[in-house]
């Protein structure tokens, strides 16, 4: 520690000296922002140099916005190199439908605020359009990465490129869901938890005849369902295989609202579903409705996200609220804040909301 103090000119100050030497090793990375500096005593002694002559140099530091001086606690370093890549991606499953341009926009307000430029695109929930728009946006060399896996119950197939963004030292954070073998930073729902709430609300109504239907090629669809089943099991009711559905991202359109008319043609009929998101129970509503039923006196719905389509139905439907926009903002928090060296393995989980509306009642 004291060799690169003895190089130092004699012609300058000892505080010079010492504030020199202060700079040269936080711009080395020896000292990383928020860690805390040597003490007055411990850099006199080191230096066989006064207190006074520390408290310069430390004053100096500070005014320089090196250091900042705390009462009692010591001297902390508060520099961070100014990032001349100020370039984040977001890359999401979708971007103009359902919750996602709330999502993004909560994203684009941190990041615009911040000085950042906003890189946008989407994978349409496709692995191969996943690896194309991962391969584009790296080669833009991007400084920070905001990504909603694709299909993140399959296979991750594109591994290959999450280890490209490490190796260049990119940072970036899940939404939604995450890839798991990767052990990352992440912004979630605990969305177990959220179908749990649904499903245990039907039950507390009375229902205990109560179908469910899952996406099941993204994470967010098999916690779901796990939620559904937990609720069923602690009302020691058994499920019924041929009331509980599961539908891949192809089947988006047709499947939902072909089931639901299949299960209310069987005997005995469900007299509830909870839904994989609200977009899924405007289907099911159609279906129960073409089946010459009501919503909810024949048949109570829950869907989930609170999105804006749980209000534009006749229906108003009960739902599990998604924190859309504060998500967004979070997360563009979190890679910025990794970004400028804050943080390095940010995690979150936001906790569920049931919002009680018009599509359930008592059996």
């Amino acid at each position: 520690m004291g060799d690169y103090m003895l190089e130092q000119s004699n012609a300058l100050p000892k505080y010079s000296r010492l504030k020199e030497y202060l700079k040269n090793i936080i711009h080395q990375g020896n000292i990383k922002y928020g860690e805390q500096i040597y003490s007055e005593n411990q850099l006199a002694e080191r230096f066989n140099i006064s207190r006074h002559t520390v408290r310069q140099a430390l004053n100096d530091l500070e005014n320089e916005g090196y250091v900042r001086r705390e009462q009692g606690r010591g001297t902390f370093c508060i520099y961070q190199e100014k990032l001349s890549n100020k370039k984040v991606a977001v890359l999401t499953t979708y971007i103009s439908n359902y919750i996602f341009p709330r999502v993004i926009k909560g994203i684009e307000e941190v990041l615009s605020a911040s000085g950042y430029t906003l890189i946008l695109a989407n994978t349409n929930n496709n692995k191969i359009k996943e690896a194309l728009c991962l391969d584009n946006l790296i080669k833009q060399d991007i400084a920070g990465l905001i990504v909603e896996p694709t299909k993140s119950a399959m296979d991750n197939i594109n591994l290959q490129y999450f280890k490209e963004l490490q190796k260049k030292n990119i940072p970036y954070i899940f939404l939604n869901a995450y890839y798991s073998e990767l052990d990352p930073s992440y912004i979630i729902m605990d969305d177990q938890k959220g179908e749990y709430l649904a499903t245990k609300y039907l039950l507390q109504l009375g229902h205990r005849k109560i179908a469910g239907i899952f996406k099941s090629d993204d994470l967010q669809g098999l916690n779901r369902q796990n939620g559904f089943i937990e609720g069923l099991n602690e009302y020691g009711i058994n499920l019924n295989p041929l009331w509980i559905g599961n539908y891949e991202t192809e089947q988006t359109t047709s499947y939902p609202y072909q089931f639901i008319r299949s299960i209310l043609h069987k005997d005995p009929r469900p007299t509830a579903i909870v839904c994989y998101n609200d977009q899924i129970a405007l289907k099911v509503i159609q279906a129960v409705k073409d089946e010459g039923l009501r919503v909810p006196e024949d048949i109570s719905i829950v869907g989930y996200d609170d999105s804006d389509q749980a209000l534009i139905s006749d229906i108003k439907l009960t739902t599990i609220k998604h924190p859309k926009s504060e998500m967004g903002r979070q997360a563009a928090r979190l890679i910025i804040d990794m970004l400028e060296k804050r943080v390095e393995q940010p995690r979150q989980i936001y906790q569920p909301e049931l919002i009680i509306r018009f599509s359930c009642q008592n059996l």
